[in-house]
């Protein structure tokens, strides 16, 4: 059963359209012609665009964060306050696309999967938890910080000495970890 948000097939179809059907390629024609890497600005007004084509007038762009191999951003609704999704925009291509991982296959409302329905039953105390036992076993001397709240996920960032090292989500019915294994190093929000 589908989302019944709109990225569902609705969302997806189009994000399709729009990328010419190349959604997760890398590398291929740049988008500077010049074969420069795309930066911040470029990549906020990516964003902004894929926005206004998907004529969602709840939606608007949260943060926006330049890593080391793409640049990762969060919607959210004006209305609610809460994370709608996330993307990856490719720093060679500029191409935009749902992140892989929980926006895709977690999320409840804006995913392609939607499987869960109802009030979560993970807290956002047992998220922290688990996502702290999670990084104690696998990345020592980190420690997770709330990012908020996803419609079927927590997500949060991972600090090292207080700055920046990653970030990793986790499922709201099942406790269950994903760590975001393919920004690299972050640069800059």
């Amino acid at each position: 059963m589908m989302g019944s948000g709109m990225m569902g097939a609705s969302m997806m179809g189009n994000m399709m359209q729009m990328m010419g059907g190349n959604m997760l390629i890398s590398g291929g024609v740049p988008y500077n012609s010049n074969g420069s890497l795309v930066n911040l600005e470029q990549a906020k007004d990516i964003t902004k665009k894929y926005l206004s084509a998907q004529n969602a007038p709840d939606l608007e762009l949260g943060d926006l964060e330049e890593w080391e191999f793409n640049f990762y951003a969060e919607y959210k609704e004006k209305s609610t306050g809460t994370k709608a999704f996330q993307v990856v925009i490719d720093k060679y291509s500029g191409i935009i696309s749902p992140e892989m991982g929980p926006t895709m296959m977690w999320n409840t409302k804006y995913g392609m999967v939607g499987l869960q329905a109802g009030t979560m039953t993970v807290t956002k105390e047992q998220a922290k938890g688990f996502a702290q036992q999670f990084l104690d076993s696998r990345v020592p001397g980190t420690k997770a910080e709330d990012s908020g709240v996803f419609y079927g996920y927590y997500h949060f960032d991972v600090k090292k000495d207080n700055k920046m090292y990653g970030m990793l989500d986790v499922n709201g019915y099942s406790g269950q970890v994903w760590y975001h294994t393919w920004h690299g190093n972050f640069i800059r929000e």
